[in-house]
């Protein structure tokens, strides 16, 4: 009986180094994805000011602009709109894969014991 869980035990040791190198993988890519989230998001503060500083300076009372720079800033806004959707996008792509980890943990746990 002893060596038949030798064996077990032999046949589940690369399984479970595999599993720890996936989810080394999976932990880098996270770590990845994170960083791409902060920069978008500090990308998105930058023009969330900028749009601020033009929507004062446009209800000041001179403010009016050409034409072609009005077109700028809905071109800015349509941008801005889509920076917050690949983030949102990038935050549902995080969650998945982190559950995923979770659920590698456990069974590598499962597999431990």
């Amino acid at each position: 009986m002893g060596q038949k869980g030798s064996g077990i035990e032999r046949f589940l040791a690369p399984s479970v180094s595999k599993i720890e190198e996936e989810l080394g993988l999976l932990r880098d890519e996270i770590e990845k994805m994170n960083e791409k989230i902060d920069k978008t998001g500090s990308r998105l503060a930058r023009l969330e000011e900028d749009h601020k500083r033009l929507m004062t300076k446009l209800d000041a009372p001179n403010g009016w602009l050409p034409t072609e720079s009005q077109v700028l800033i809905t071109s800015i806004n349509e941008m801005e709109k889509q920076d917050r959707n690949e983030i949102d996008a990038l935050k549902r792509f995080m969650d998945v894969a982190q559950r995923r980890i979770v659920i590698l943990e456990a069974k590598m746990k499962e597999l431990g014991q």
